[in-house]
């Protein structure tokens, strides 16, 4: 049985190529996520597109519609938008 060796560049060579537009876009969506964990870490109220992150993140419409009205929500469904859908929604962009 052969082993295979792989080198760092037959690495990079299968990785897609970026543009520094993806990168910037990339790093801008990365920043709002984290806009979004702090500050409902913070208990605070979101607004602007930190808020529309926030909802389309949301599991279920109960959850969507307390974000929507700055009402606290509970640790397992902060768990969900942070530690569930955010992270699933950065690892899946190009």
């Amino acid at each position: 049985m052969g082993r295979f060796k792989f080198t760092k560049s037959d690495f990079d060579a299968l990785r897609p190529k970026r543009t520094p537009e993806d990168n910037a876009e990339r790093k801008r969506f990365a920043t709002l996520c984290g806009h979004v964990s702090r500050r409902l870490k913070n208990d605070e109220r979101l607004t602007g597109n930190v808020l529309d992150l926030a909802v389309s993140a949301a599991f279920d419409e109960k959850t969507a519609d307390k974000l929507r009205n700055g009402e606290p929500l509970s640790d397992y469904e902060k768990h969900l938008i942070v530690d569930v859908a955010l992270l699933h929604m950065r690892l899946g962009q190009p």
